[in-house]
């Protein structure tokens, strides 16, 4: 015996003539009576309805719930969820439910209503995990999730009406659409509503049930969001390790200069010094000269680079490169006149938000629609609830994102096959290829592609962080491009890669 039922009211408008339709099952595909138009209804509309019902379900008594209007892009749905067992809608009699998991009819004891009892169609339990059965006025969803066609004994007789021009008899059926031609005078004839209405009844919204067992999808998640924290503490430490080297080794290359001069100057006054004589005097008067230069010339030196880099070096170039692609698509080059800043870009750029900010930690910004990954080139990362970590047989992707989240359905998509893992990958494939060996920092989240190449980074020469100026413009397209590659695969299409470079210079990887 199931301990947990909901009982589900939900509506819909038609997208041609904006007619209710009602939801009388878990269909995806249903059909107005008033126009004959198909309406499609995504999985998780429903799915999600039932899934926020079930996070209140303890907290509900027996005929308590909720009800309120969803708007998406799908179209607008009134809905009512509560906490009741399977009833008859005609007289409240509480249904007996079969043992069996084969699909049943149900007649009610009380007032011989009939009802349909069938297992949760795979199109709702891909949402609801914890969705076990139905029951409904209606019987399950036909091929492709369709709703079922329940024919009325009385729109199968045809009805006989006059032509309002010559008075022709017009044999009106279920088939004929709402305008017909005349036998007779070849008249365009628009059948009453009467006349419509009676072959196409209109249909009330019905209340229906699911039964509920197992986790719901919040526990779910919350185990699964456990099993991706210890599997994630356990690769990252994997995998500082094997980045260390070479982190290491990129960390100390912007002081190797400053390093080699002060080797060089200790090696020449070791040779001196061990030579005796008047040699080891210019030592004694060279000393303090040199620990002038070593503690306080440099780091006086460092100090004025930071102080001037906005004027002098890359930043410069930087600067001068921003204000020059502000002005080639006529974009407003923000707090350009600050002369220690390089300033910022705000625009809209192949009809994609964008924000260029060399400053800031991530340099370029390219807005997402609601990308079915969460990726990150460093650790920590916070994804949201509702993603799945995973792996990849693709060494390189996993280590230049350490942090890996798609939705669950995605990372079951990526598990399928090595070919369908390839086409997921492949808009990260293709940018890893031309940036891989450059890219600092980089985040693809619920909103955005970001990043930030790595002289912004490591160079402890210049502050505030640049970007080559040779860099900015084919890295904004091919953050752009990736965009829509992302977008197409979370959609299911195939995304649109450019096979030669963009114009500008050619990103080496390495």
């Amino acid at each position: 015996m199931h301990s947990r039922y909901a009982c589900i009211e939900v509506s819909t408008s038609c997208d041609s003539c904006g007619q209710p339709i009602p939801m009388n099952g878990p269909c995806t595909r249903f059909t107005c009576t008033a126009c004959q138009e198909e309406k499609q209804v995504p999985p998780d509309i429903l799915g999600g309805l039932i899934n926020d019902f079930e996070e209140e379900y303890e907290g509900l008594l027996d005929g308590q719930g909720s009800g309120g209007t969803l708007m998406s892009g799908s179209g607008t749905y009134k809905y009512g969820l509560w906490r009741l067992p399977p009833r008859c809608s005609k007289c409240k009699k509480v249904l007996p439910i079969p043992d069996s998991s084969e699909p049943a009819p149900i007649t009610c004891t009380k007032c011989g209503e009939s009802y349909h009892y069938f297992p949760a169609p795979e199109s709702l339990l891909r949402a609801v995990p914890s969705a076990v059965f139905c029951i409904s006025a209606q019987p399950p969803p036909g091929e492709g999730d369709r709703e079922p066609l329940v024919v009325n004994d009385a729109s199968l007789t045809p009805v006989v009406m006059s032509c309002p021009k010559c008075a022709g008899a017009l044999s009106v059926s279920k088939g004929t659409g709402r305008v017909m031609k005349c036998a007779y005078c070849s008249s365009e004839v628009y059948v009453p509503d009467a006349v419509w209405s009676r072959l196409h009844p209109v249909r009330k919204t019905l209340e229906w049930f699911v039964g509920l067992g197992g986790p719901t999808q919040k526990q779910i998640q919350a185990k699964q969001r456990a099993i991706d924290e210890e599997e994630e503490k356990r690769e990252l430490e994997s995998w500082k390790v094997r980045t260390a080297p070479r982190k290491a080794a990129r960390n100390i290359k912007p002081v190797l200069p400053i390093l080699g001069i002060i080797a060089a100057i200790a090696a020449v006054m070791s040779l001196l010094f061990s030579l005796g004589g008047d040699s080891a005097g210019i030592v004694a008067k060279a000393a303090p000269i040199v620990l002038f230069v070593l503690f306080t010339a440099i780091p006086v030196w460092i100090a004025l680079s930071s102080i001037l880099s906005g004027r002098l070096g890359p930043s410069r170039g930087c600067k001068q490169a921003l204000a020059a692609l502000a002005a080639k698509h006529g974009w407003k080059h923000e707090g350009a006149e600050f002369k220690n800043y390089t300033g910022t870009i705000n625009d809209k750029y192949r009809g994609r938000d964008i924000e260029i900010d060399p400053a800031d930690e991530y340099a370029i910004e390219v807005g997402v629609d609601d990308p079915v990954f969460y990726l990150r080139t460093e650790p920590p990362g916070y994804p949201p609830g509702n993603l799945q970590r995973f792996t990849t047989g693709n060494t390189r992707f996993n280590d230049f994102f350490p942090i890996r989240y798609a939705t669950p359905a995605t990372a079951v998509r990526m598990k399928s096959s090595a070919l369908e893992q390839e086409k997921v990958l492949l808009p990260f494939t293709w940018f890893m290829q031309r940036w891989e060996g450059k890219i600092g920092r980089m985040l693809v989240d619920w909103s955005s592609v970001q990043a930030h190449i790595a002289p912004g980074h490591l160079s402890v020469m210049d502050s505030p962080r640049y970007l080559l100026a040779e860099d900015i413009e084919p890295l904004l397209d091919d953050m752009v491009t990736l965009a829509a590659a992302i977008e197409a695969v979370g959609a299911g299409r195939e995304p649109k890669l450019p096979s030669q470079p963009v114009t500008g210079s050619t990103p080496k990887s390495g």
